[in-house]
């Protein structure tokens, strides 16, 4: 470069908060964000045999990049971002599974409208399972495919409806029988959002679909293809959330979700389960028909920092889920998880910080059934499990 000559410097972006430049040669503002989170964790109490791993790490590093562009339309923004993950090594197929990458969100919004691959409306609070480490969080919190698009009528009221892929909403354990795909998941919300916090409402229509046992629907036993008859229904899940500021405490917040469905459990956030396992349907003995799982939950987070380098979370759970009937393919015809999940979190400079946190897990399993009837059932099991660990988390 020689004196004089003319240089085009990225420019300071203000309009969407910090971070934030301009793209060279075009009013398109750019943030680029990364974070790295190391983990390990401890296992305890539940039921471990000498297969089982007693002791845990993982390593992930996440990059995105949020772009924004204001138009005579409104705000155009695209978000991206990629987690890589470490891994303790398990085998999968006789193949050691250590390192790999995933698609955290994908996203277009455009005035109003939200497609692509995001959190799922349905859920409320935090898109990354709550303020949680390793203890469950009984809500929804899947990043799912999606097209939405939300109205704001002022007053900061709002509604959305989203139309979302069912497939991402499946919540199906051991024999599920599940069918392709006929319909998408139909989600909608109202919202207000205030000075003191936020309140919501949610609801959700899920279809779930019955196949053949066996691949191209040819079952090994021909009676099955009797017995096992295909059929359509819908499961539904309805929701109601409340955030509460805390202005005493900096980020200070008290969060509560509740949940309930039939038919759709992964609205309950049942594929965070700790140790026991659901499934959104199963087929009934003696009726030969498709009967619908059934379940609620709960979860509440306290938290936020009380001096600018120490923060804390606090995070119960409950979620019960049941079966009518006795079914072909086995589940735990009720069953019910309750969880207190505690960390503090000290930030040694900014941007680096280092979280300790414990999780206590109690996992009931009434009545659970093998695959025939009610003369198979199993008396009740009952698992006390903790979990523990530390994070150091990178941050810029």
């Amino acid at each position: 470069m020689t004196k004089g000559e003319a240089v085009e410097y990225v420019k300071v972006c203000t309009a969407f908060g910090p971070g934030f430049f301009y793209i060279p040669g075009s009013d398109t503002c750019l943030r680029i964000g990364s974070e790295f989170r190391i983990d390990y964790r401890i296992y305890g109490g539940g039921k471990f045999n000498r297969d089982d791993n007693r002791t845990a790490f993982n390593t992930q590093a996440r990059v995105w990049f949020d772009a924004r562009t204001e138009t005579e339309y409104g705000l155009l923004r695209s978000y991206f971002q990629i987690n890589a993950d470490s891994n303790t090594a398990t085998r999968v197929n006789g193949t050691e599974q250590r390192n790999r990458f995933t698609i955290d969100k994908a996203f277009i919004q455009f005035g109003g409208l939200t497609a692509g691959y995001a959190h799922s409306f349905f859920g409320f609070y935090d898109n990354d399972y709550g303020n949680t480490i390793f203890g469950p969080y009984y809500a929804q919190s899947n990043t799912v495919n999606l097209i939405a698009y939300t109205a704001q009528f002022g007053g900061g009221f709002s509604a959305t409806l989203s139309i979302e892929d069912g497939r991402d909403h499946r919540q199906n354990d051991v024999f599920a029988y599940q069918g392709g795909q006929q319909v998408p998941d139909v989600v909608g919300v109202l919202r207000l959002d205030q000075e003191w916090g936020t309140v919501a409402l949610q609801a959700a229509a899920h279809q779930f679909r019955s196949a053949s046992r066996y691949d191209n629907g040819t079952p090994d036993d021909p009676a099955d293809d009797v017995a096992l008859r295909h059929q359509n229904k819908w499961g539904y899940a309805i929701g109601g959330d409340v955030l509460i500021k805390i202005p005493q405490l900096q980020d200070g917040h008290l969060v509560i979700e509740g949940q309930y469905a039939d038919g759709a459990l992964d609205y309950l956030g049942a594929d965070n389960l700790y140790a026991l396992r659901s499934q959104d349907f199963y087929y009934r003995n003696g009726f030969s028909r498709l009967e619908a799982g059934k379940g609620w939950s709960i979860t509440a987070e306290l938290g936020g920092n009380f001096t600018p380098q120490w923060g804390f979370n606090i995070v119960p759970s409950y979620i019960d889920t049941r079966y009518d009937g006795a079914g072909i393919n086995g589940q735990d015809l009720k069953a019910k998880e309750y969880a207190i999940t505690g960390n503090l979190t000290y930030m040694i400079v900014k941007g680096l910080s280092v979280t300790g946190e414990v999780s206590y897990i109690r996992s009931e399993f009434d009545r659970e059934l093998g695959n025939e009837t009610f003369a198979d059932v199993r008396p009740k099991e009952k698992l006390n499990s903790v979990v523990g660990g530390i994070r150091i988390k990178r941050m810029f």
